[in-house]
């Protein structure tokens, strides 16, 4: 039983993660076009990117990626928590 424990709680923390990484990246273009000029680039390692708009942006979705499904996994437990009455089980 204890294999599909694990199972489970890989698949919610997955989408939990993966439905953080979507809105994270929609708040990140929602703040790069409120306080940066012109698009985020669309290939950083482009050598005619901009070197400040390239890091810029990699640290911005670097953090904020990080940041988001660290939340989301750990909002994700609690919520595991409450409804099994256990925390989820160690991957």
């Amino acid at each position: 039983m204890q294999a599909g424990k694990k199972t489970e709680w890989r698949l919610v923390s997955a989408a939990s993660g993966a439905v953080a990484a979507l809105v994270t990246r929609r708040v990140l273009l929602v703040g790069w076009a409120r306080f940066a000029p012109g698009d985020p680039p669309d290939d950083p390692e482009d050598p005619r990117t901009s070197l400040h708009q390239a890091l810029t942006w990699a640290v911005a979705t670097g953090v904020g990626l990080g940041v988001a499904r660290l939340l989301a996994v750990r909002g994700a437990a609690k919520v595991w928590e409450a409804a099994a009455h256990e925390p989820p089980p160690e991957l």
